[in-house]
């Protein structure tokens, strides 16, 4: 017999303890009970709690309103968010003029219906190009692409310090608009 032999012959001659499995079973099931337990735990207890995390994305937005979701930069004295019912409403007036604060390619894709574009990222080389198509008497709506974008409000916030007064921003954007089915264009449209 060599020493593979002798070594194998030796542990086969060795029991393990039937406890011991039983034992490790055991604390594996409770251990996974306390995990699952806690688990259940922590989703009720955040879906309870006024400071709960959202489990769905969009961590970065906060509530206004019942319906209205706007970024948490958005302060108090900023132009006034509104929702996709009242862009809706101001869509069909003539007295509004709605901006695309997108990059022009996004622009390009798709738009909602009769939007000059103004993109925030490129202001100073679009602005003087536009500002004709923007009368300061007219009731301006801005949007980027939803609820994740900023460039919509910060835009509001320049158009404002450029002596814009009837300001409005629409946080839910050409994702929302899209996504309703309401009128949009592709193409150049009102850029430049």
């Amino acid at each position: 017999m060599d020493d593979g032999t002798a070594v194998m012959e030796f542990m086969r001659g060795i029991e393990k303890p039937k406890h011991m499995n039983r034992n490790f079973s055991s604390m594996f099931f409770k251990a996974t009970g306390i995990i699952i337990f806690a688990f259940i735990l922590a989703l009720s207890y955040n879906s309870l709690s006024d400071r709960g995390i959202s489990l769905k994305g969009a961590w970065s937005n906060k509530i206004l309103s019942d319906s209205l979701i706007v970024p948490y930069s958005y302060q108090k004295g900023d132009p006034q968010a509104i929702t996709l019912s009242e862009a809706m409403m101001e869509f069909q007036s003539s007295n509004t003029i709605f901006l695309d604060a997108r990059l022009e390619f996004d622009y390009r894709q798709g738009h909602i219906k009769g939007a000059v574009n103004l993109p925030y990222e490129e202001f100073d080389e679009f602005y003087p190009k536009v500002a004709p198509k923007i009368a300061k008497d007219k009731i301006i709506v801005a949007y980027c692409d939803g609820t994740e974008c900023e460039s919509s409000l910060l835009l509001a916030r320049v158009l404002r310090e450029e002596g814009y007064q009837y300001l409005k921003v629409f946080f839910g954007g050409w994702a929302e608009w899209e996504k309703a089915g309401l009128p949009i264009e592709k193409g150049e449209g009102n850029s430049k």
